[in-house]
């Protein structure tokens, strides 16, 4: 099975999160933009999706695997 990114980021306006490299719309905080996230990996049936978010740093932490 394929394993897919799904990526939290800071945005100048919020935060959005980015799978396949297309980006979600603009969530105001960083819960709400995981929570969507999470949702549309659980759609995404015929992969394995590995939820990150960006830290402070700039690297990518691993939150979870959502398959």
């Amino acid at each position: 099975m394929p394993e897919f990114f799904c990526d939290v980021l800071p945005e100048p306006t919020g935060w959005i999160y980015i799978f396949d490299g297309s980006p979600s719309p603009v969530y105001p905080n960083d819960r709400m933009a995981i929570e969507a996230a999470r949702s549309h990996a659980r759609r995404q049936s015929l992969c394995r999706v590995v939820l990150r978010k960006q830290d402070l740093l700039g690297r990518m932490l691993k939150l979870e695997m959502v398959s």
